[in-house]
């Protein structure tokens, strides 16, 4: 949707098409937007609403149920970006992105996944199966989430 000043709709375009069961998603620090698919297959696809263009991202791995995205941009040239799956074993993912604006999830970068230890004790690892046998012990079913000075909620 695209609105005038006043909070008219202008306009309506669908920027992305042939994906399934789109759930939430998150804005970047470049005015994109970043939507979920949240089926087994489900990926991360990154929409410019200005430029009018779509394309899967980084984020998405392998597949999963996707849920949301948030992201960390205190260092700007390299943010960390959170998703969120909505599965028992959804494993919260994390991607550090090499470089800043639409080309950072699309290129190369590192992806973790949270593995919970217990007590106050947690690490980031690229062992996705721990991070869903943690994900599974300690928050299923993931859905929202938030980064609010250098804080995840």
């Amino acid at each position: 949707l695209y609105f005038d000043k006043d909070g008219n709709i202008m306009d309506y375009k669908a920027l992305l098409t042939g994906t399934t069961d789109n759930c939430g998603g998150g804005l970047t620090p470049w005015n994109t937007w970043v939507t979920c698919e949240e089926y087994s297959d489900g990926q991360c696809w990154q929409v410019d609403p200005i430029n009018e263009k779509a394309k899967e991202t980084k984020l998405g791995g392998n597949g999963g149920r996707y849920e949301s995205v948030a992201v960390d941009n205190r260092l700007p040239n390299q943010p960390v970006f959170f998703t969120t799956e909505d599965d028992e074993e959804g494993a919260l993912r994390r991607f550090v992105a090499n470089g800043n604006g639409w080309d950072a999830l699309h290129s190369d970068g590192e992806t973790t996944f949270l593995n919970i230890l217990g007590g106050n004790a947690y690490e980031w690892t690229t062992d996705e199966d721990a991070g869903r046998s943690s994900a599974s012990k300690h928050f299923p079913n993931t859905e929202g989430i938030q980064v609010h000075e250098g804080k995840v909620y």
